[in-house]
């Protein structure tokens, strides 16, 4: 989760110089995010950690490990209200800038 209506999936891969980071959300939200995140390969300093790097390119401050899976926060599946299923994250995302709920693949497919 990232701010109250965006989530990011960052895959860190060791084939890789940096990791590649997509935002879901609002457009008005996760698009200026997404441009941010394609300047990586240009300013990542091989020398700092993924999360400090992350930071410092994107703008944003990162919640650690200890708030992401928190109950209080906003980003939650829409249809079962939870953040995991099955080790799955709520990462489809309703496509209306009016709504930007996250919902998880399987839940609604069924």
């Amino acid at each position: 989760a990232v701010g109250d209506l965006a989530s990011a999936l960052i895959e860190v891969s060791p084939d890789r110089y940096h990791p590649k980071v997509v935002f879901y959300g609002p457009a008005s939200i996760a698009g200026p995010l997404n441009s941010r995140a394609r300047d990586l390969r240009i300013e990542w300093d091989g020398s700092q950690g993924v999360k400090d790097n992350l930071e410092r390119v994107l703008g944003i401050e990162l919640p650690g490990p200890s708030t992401v899976y928190q109950e209080d926060g906003k980003i939650k599946c829409g249809i079962c209200l939870s953040f995991e299923d099955d080790g799955n994250i709520a990462d489809q995302v309703c496509t209306s800038d009016q709504c930007a709920q996250s919902f998880h693949r399987q839940c609604l497919i069924q």
